[in-house]
């Protein structure tokens, strides 16, 4: 027997990026896109690895919009199970998760106190929900008691919500020796990113978001897409992601500041034709660089162009550095050191005093008063008395 499953995770309901409706009612959008596929593809299972919702107190809105498509996949005979992620939870003993609302027979929270689950064709199913890495001693424990059960089942499936340090380089929920091996496919949730890799014999996968949640995720959706994995489940696991074209486009752009008005020329080109074909305007992220430039002149000229054709433009600057430090200047030299330097250089030291006093007299005519300083300096120095050495 072949059974579906759609692995799920980080939806992130409600989340309103920049303060704006339009980008809560894309994230919306993105889920109702998935649940109707999955439908369509007519799968068995739909589970959810975590951060349904942006927050434990989610809007109105967002709850309705997760009942609305919970209630199609109900319509449709398809069962869920989820985990609470770290936005799911609030971090307060003795509180409800917002997806206790759904609870039924269709649709089921596993937690750490409910983690047993058979679903058809002798699948087991179990996971915990998302707990912080000072709780690792207690992860593992729990983890290790819900492996001994795989061995009695065709096939094992485990859900988590956390970073694993295989992939990962910062500070991980998971060591590695903390989750253990025998499950057959572990359904991650958390990191943005898409994921399927081998893991201790088994097969480990981040479905990734479903919407671009920060700039980061902008070439990630290029290179892998936004959407879910499918598991098909008969004699082994198989795996594929399913992909689905974000209907609100980012365009990103580095801008040299002497070719501005010609690239915001070719951006108005750009979305114009983008418009004709979507009815979502495009989110601008648009860092100007390389010049000296006034910062309310380069947005005034952006955003009077292209304001009215996008969602919202968000700017970044990299302005040239100039050095405005002020250069060493030379100490300029007054007559008596530049005259006195010079001498000194051609002569001798002992000329030093006698230029300069030359000078003075001879710049005011007195040749009496310099024709004494003359003498003074030869009797001084070359006129040697009877018995003096020179």
């Amino acid at each position: 027997m072949t059974i579906k499953i759609a692995h799920v995770a980080d939806t992130h309901l409600g989340y309103r990026q920049y303060g704006l409706q339009e980008r809560e009612d894309d994230f919306y959008d993105s889920f109702r896109n998935i649940v109707d596929d999955i439908i369509e593809r007519k799968v068995d299972y739909v589970i959810h690895s975590g951060d349904l919702f942006d927050q434990p107190k989610p809007p109105i809105k967002a709850l309705l919009v997760a009942q609305e498509c919970f209630n199609k996949l109900m319509d449709n005979n398809i069962e869920v199970y989820v985990i609470a992620g770290n936005h799911d939870i609030l971090q307060r003993r003795n509180t409800s998760l917002p997806q206790e609302l759904f609870e039924n027979e269709y649709f089921h929270i596993v937690s750490t106190k409910d983690n047993h689950f058979i679903l058809k064709d002798d699948v087991y199913l179990t996971g915990i929900p998302y707990l912080q890495k000072t709780h690792e001693a207690k992860v593992k424990e729990i983890l290790n008691k819900l492996v001994l059960d795989t061995a009695n089942h065709k096939h094992s499936i485990i859900m988590l919500h956390g970073g694993v340090t295989k992939f990962f380089e910062f500070n991980c929920e998971f060591e590695l020796d903390t989750i253990p091996e025998g499950f057959d496919y572990y359904a991650m949730g958390h990191i943005h990113k898409r994921i399927t890799d081998t893991f201790k014999n088994g097969i480990m996968a981040y479905p990734g978001s479903t919407d671009i949640k920060d700039k980061g995720e902008i070439q990630e959706y290029k290179n892998n897409g936004k959407g879910y994995t499918l598991l098909t489940i008969d004699e082994d696991i198989q795996t594929e992601y399913v992909n689905f074209e974000l209907e609100r486009k980012f365009i990103v752009k580095d801008i040299k500041y002497y070719e501005l008005d010609e690239k915001i020329e070719e951006l108005f080109e750009k979305i114009e034709n983008l418009l004709l074909k979507r009815t979502k305007k495009p989110v601008l992220l648009l860092n100007i660089k390389e010049g000296n430039f006034d910062r309310s002149d380069v947005s005034t000229k952006i955003y009077d162009k292209l304001g009215p054709l996008s969602l919202t433009i968000r700017l970044s600057y990299e302005p040239t550095e100039i050095d405005v430090s002020v250069p060493e200047v030379q100490e300029r030299l007054s007559p008596r050191v530049a005259l006195t330097n010079r001498i000194k250089e051609e002569l001798g030291e002992e000329f030093e005093g006698l230029g300069y006093d030359l000078y003075k007299q001879l710049s005011k005519q007195n040749i009496q008063g310099a024709q004494e300083i003359s003498d003074s300096f030869y009797e001084e120095h070359y006129n040697v008395k009877e018995g003096e050495e020179k």
